[in-house]
């Protein structure tokens, strides 16, 4: 092998020094990422680890700190678990993601610190899944996009007339309404 002359030893420092700069940056961006907690607008891979109820779940998040959060479905509210169809609704989301990997994407903090978010399980949007089936009431007053809220009140209708799930009652309620009777 022939010896580099100082000039490009001079040269293949720099090169190995920006790329060890380079290298270093990236470590500090993933490192900072491990650590961040839930963001909104952004989209993280966990497990869930438990179903409260129809619309509320925990999940691991897996980052290094294993990190556990509570994470309410948007757009939609399910039956309270001791409202009528409120364990088949729990149950059925149980069926569909706990001890499962799924990815969400954060939309929101709600006043209880929990994350709100949209939870995809392959591909498949379980928030939409869950009002297609009959589990779920849209949540017509946190949605702001009309072309979306009107998509989601079409699965809704869809649902009511072909009598699933909650709407095979004769009279269902609203969680929203059942919570404030319960008080």
């Amino acid at each position: 092998m022939l010896p580099l002359s100082p000039t490009w030893q001079i040269v293949l420092g720099l090169f190995f020094l920006c790329f060890f700069y380079y290298l270093l940056h990236k470590l500090i961006v993933y490192l900072k990422n491990i650590f961040r907690p839930f963001k909104k607008g952004q989209k993280y891979w966990c497990r869930v680890n438990a179903v409260s109820d129809g619309d509320t779940l925990t999940c691991y998040r897996f980052n290094i700190r294993r990190s556990e959060t509570k994470l309410r479905f948007a757009y939609i509210d399910a039956p309270e678990s001791s409202q009528s169809y409120g364990k088949e609704s729990q149950r059925l989301v149980q069926s569909m993601v706990k001890n499962k990997m799924v990815r969400v994407k954060i939309t929101d903090i709600d006043r209880y610190g929990r994350c709100v978010g949209v939870v995809y399980r392959y591909r498949k949007n379980i928030n939409e899944e869950m009002v297609k089936r009959g589990a779920a009431w849209v949540y017509e007053e946190y949605i702001q996009d009309k072309k979306h809220l009107n998509y989601l009140l079409n699965l809704q209708n869809k649902a009511k007339k072909q009598k699933k799930g909650l709407w095979k009652s004769s009279r269902p309620v609203r969680p929203s309404i059942y919570r404030k009777q319960s008080k």
